[in-house]
């Protein structure tokens, strides 16, 4: 038997009862081989190797997307390292899970399907504090305060994202000074504040195409 730890992470690897070549492997007490071909050194070295190529192709969240869709899993890092997203999916703390099923397809780019971490996320999964007295389903931990590296990398994530106001994106919001018919309110100009996204800056126009003479708009 071998019980060790590597680059943060919990290894056991134990000889199945009743056949001595075969081995029972455990990672952060997590079972994924119960019945392993080799010795407990080629089991240890197997475990090593694939610990190297996670961290060697991007760590938890990314390795995803260069090996497509492995080592997703929790277990596979060292604990108290990792966010947890709603899918189960290890993340770095505050970044997101490059998965095909945490990731949407989309014409301008691929886009995550879940948010970064709040600050106050749990330590072992997504959820407060809160849920974890009400949710039946998160009987197996304890709510936990999250490490000072994941609270930091959240909130640096949430800061990195805050978008000041800026004037030059204003839009024009300006409304038709009357009722329309089949129009549930008066129509709204969509362009910016300057007109210079409109291909007739005298005119405004709504998201229907109606349009109206820019003097004759309200505010």
């Amino acid at each position: 038997m071998i019980r060790t730890t590597y680059r943060g992470r919990l290894i056991k690897v134990l000889a199945v009862r009743g056949n001595p070549h075969q081995r029972k492997m455990v990672i952060n007490g997590q079972t994924i081989h119960h019945g392993w071909q080799g010795d407990d050194v080629q089991a240890l070295d197997w475990f090593r190797q694939i610990i190297d190529r996670i961290e060697n192709n991007g760590g938890a969240g990314m390795v995803a997307m260069l090996i497509p869709n492995q080592y997703t899993e929790p277990h596979w890092y060292e604990p108290g390292t990792i966010d947890i997203n709603p899918n189960g999916h290890a993340t770095a703390p505050g970044s997101i899970c490059m998965c095909s099923l945490c990731t949407i397809d989309d014409p301008c780019g691929g886009k995550a399907r879940f948010t970064p971490l709040d600050p106050d996320a749990c330590r072992f999964c997504h959820q407060f504090e809160h849920d974890h007295r009400s949710n039946v389903h998160l009987n197996s931990h304890r709510y936990t305060q999250p490490t000072e590296s994941q609270r930091a990398a959240r909130q640096a994530t949430i800061d990195e994202h805050q978008q000041d106001d800026d004037p030059d994106e204003a839009t024009c919001d300006a409304v038709y000074p009357q009722e329309i018919s089949g129009y549930l309110g008066r129509p709204r100009c969509l362009y910016f504040a300057d007109h210079r996204d409109a291909s007739d800056p005298d005119f405004h126009y709504d998201h229907r195409g109606f349009r109206w003479l820019r003097k004759k708009a309200v505010r």
